[in-house]
């Protein structure tokens, strides 16, 4: 297993080493088959790692920070990061699938609604959702479908857009037996913070390779340096500066894990003044230098 410094990472290869992954999955998102005589046997640390399960057939016990939760068939769980989680099959018969994806997966989502991270977890106990999980059952055979493709150079665009879908699904049905809910749905447009917010994440996606500086993004935004920094903080727990760092480690690794270009190649497709600066900046951030990482996926 590769060392990481990011805990999303961890997290996936973790998973990946107990439960039956779904195609090929990314650094930021994978999909796994719940089903019979499959268990985690320990707790997990969700650091900067959202899980989403769903459960199709049987009962499942979980336990996140401890606490037990009992999903049946229709039941769906949300779990944000910072949280522990626990499974155990309590059924032989289970049948479901969890997605797990990072912090910076999440707000690159298009979801209409604000949805705060704080507040992500769906009450897992509550009435299941038995009249959408057959359009739920669609999106997954979609996503399975884009995780096998490793060769669909959008394949994360796709993803991106099935996930936000799924949550939109979701959202809809809690939403109809919820008044406020409703109301959040039809509520006109976002606040500007909120905005400024989805409109950085946004910015961030199409401008990481050449800019890193957080005052590229306020000046985008019309707001001070300091001003976006405390609402991205407020919004997400983590300072601004952190989500443009971890957007170019993700498209560093992905570039080391899929292309034929060499570290100085994907140095300066990154815009770093040379090899050196960007194999010091990767190896702080992840704890080993680009060529080790590059050689350790590729073996």
């Amino acid at each position: 297993m590769i060392s990481k410094s990011t805990s999303e990472s961890l997290v996936i290869d973790d998973f990946s080493s107990q439960l039956p992954v779904i195609g090929k999955h990314l650094n930021e998102f994978a999909l796994y088959h719940l089903q019979e005589n499959v268990s985690l046997d320990k707790s997990y640390k969700m650091s900067d790692t959202f899980a989403i399960i769903v459960v199709y057939k049987g009962d499942l016990t979980i336990k996140i920070d401890g606490r037990p939760h009992s999903l049946s068939r229709g039941a769906i769980a949300c779990i944000p990061p910072g949280k522990t989680l626990n499974l155990n099959l309590k059924d032989q018969e289970i049948d479901g699938y969890m997605m797990t994806f990072s912090s910076l997966f999440f707000e690159l989502l298009q979801i209409p609604v604000s949805v705060s991270k704080d507040k992500l977890m769906i009450n897992s106990e509550s009435d299941p959702i038995e009249n959408t999980l057959n359009r739920i059952d669609q999106i997954f055979s979609l996503i399975k479908d884009g995780l096998s493709n490793s060769d669909d150079l959008f394949r994360k665009e796709k993803l991106l857009n099935l996930v936000a879908v799924f949550f939109i699904e979701i959202i809809n049905a809690y939403a109809q037996n919820n008044p406020i809910a409703k109301k959040l749905c039809k509520a006109d447009g976002l606040s500007r913070k909120n905005k400024i917010c989805k409109d950085f994440f946004v910015l961030v996606k199409q401008h990481s390779r050449e800019e890193r500086q957080l005052k590229f993004y306020a000046d985008k935004l019309c707001v001070s340096p300091k001003h976006l920094s405390f609402l991205i903080k407020n919004a997400t727990g983590l300072p601004a500066n952190k989500w443009i760092t971890d957007a170019v480690i993700h498209d560093a690794k992905h570039l080391l894990q899929n292309s034929g270009n060499s570290v100085k190649e994907i140095a300066y497709i990154l815009n770093f003044s040379n090899q050196s600066f960007f194999g010091k900046y990767f190896k702080r951030e992840v704890g080993i230098s680009p060529s080790d990482y590059q050689s350790e996926v590729l073996c």
